[in-house]
């Protein structure tokens, strides 16, 4: 009983030590450097906003602390051979996470018609960036027949690998839409504190958003990166930016960094925009 109540504690007192952490250093970091995002997202309304951005990070954190060990099951293949010029969608996760992470998008996805997804994991505590990237390669050229389709959608250091994976000759005649949700394009100072190499790699200025720079887009893709207003964990907000004219930006309601994944109106955005880019070829 006392195990019981010891891990209850730490289910109930991460959530709060994160959110109270990355929001103080949010606030911090806006204090002294506002930015367009907040200002116009959230005009007169800084405090609702910021409280909206500190009690769905709350929920969100728990709700992955609950469902993380459902990630270590979910299939991570496509359950039938898509048929010619039907897309697949792949889902990259975050940093720390895992395919648990896309439970309520998959579902959107499957209404939406897109009858192949596929959800890889991978180790956000082995590897560096191009380590990690060249073993999610390895499974989509594994999983996915050489001409279907693609569609990528990727959530924080997901959209970063999502990038990099368009980068190749092989991937990016094939990708017909890309979303990003709440990714570090321009890299966060919040990944100082993290642990590995890999998380420390996207420091602003640093080894992946440097290298993200030098690399092309595919051309005729749609590409839309969504970012959160009140985003906790890119300090500052302009690292969601992607200074590139083929990039669509949109700021979406201001929730935290993870509550993207669960959210209805992003959740939403991201199905309409990849029903209406994806499931047609683009011109």
């Amino acid at each position: 009983m006392t195990t019981f109540y010891a891990l209850a504690a730490c289910v109930v007192l991460i959530p709060c030590f994160v959110a109270a952490l990355s929001y103080t250093i949010f606030y911090y970091e806006l204090a002294n450097k506002p930015h367009p995002f907040f200002a116009t997202a959230c005009p007169r309304r800084t405090f609702a906003c910021l409280l909206s951005g500190v009690c769905s990070c709350l929920c969100s954190l728990l709700l992955i602390i609950l469902t993380y060990p459902l990630g270590w099951f979910a299939r991570r293949h496509l359950r039938a051979t898509p048929a010619p010029g039907e897309p697949v969608v792949v889902c990259l996760h975050g940093i720390y996470h895992n395919p648990a992470a896309f439970l309520a998008i998959r579902p959107a996805l499957i209404r939406a018609g897109f009858k192949h997804i596929l959800v890889p994991g991978y180790c956000s505590l082995s590897g560096d960036f191009e380590t990690v990237a060249a073993r999610l390669l390895t499974v989509l050229r594994r999983e996915i027949p050489p001409h279907a389709p693609l569609i990528l959608v990727g959530h924080s250091l997901g959209g970063l690998f999502a990038r990099r994976l368009m980068a190749e000759p092989d991937v990016a005649g094939r990708v017909r839409a890309a979303v990003t949700l709440g990714s570090p394009h321009q890299g966060s100072k919040l990944t100082a504190l993290s642990i590995g190499r890999l998380g420390r790699s996207f420091m602003p200025s640093g080894p992946v958003p440097t290298l993200l720079a030098q690399l092309p887009d595919p051309p005729g893709t749609a590409l839309l990166a969504l970012a959160s207003p009140v985003d906790n964990m890119v300090i500052p907000l302009s690292g969601l930016e992607i200074p590139r004219p083929s990039w669509r930006l949109e700021t979406t309601v201001p929730v935290s960094h993870e509550t993207m994944l669960y959210h209805p109106a992003v959740i939403a955005r991201v199905v309409a925009f990849v029903r209406e880019h994806g499931l047609t070829p683009t011109a």
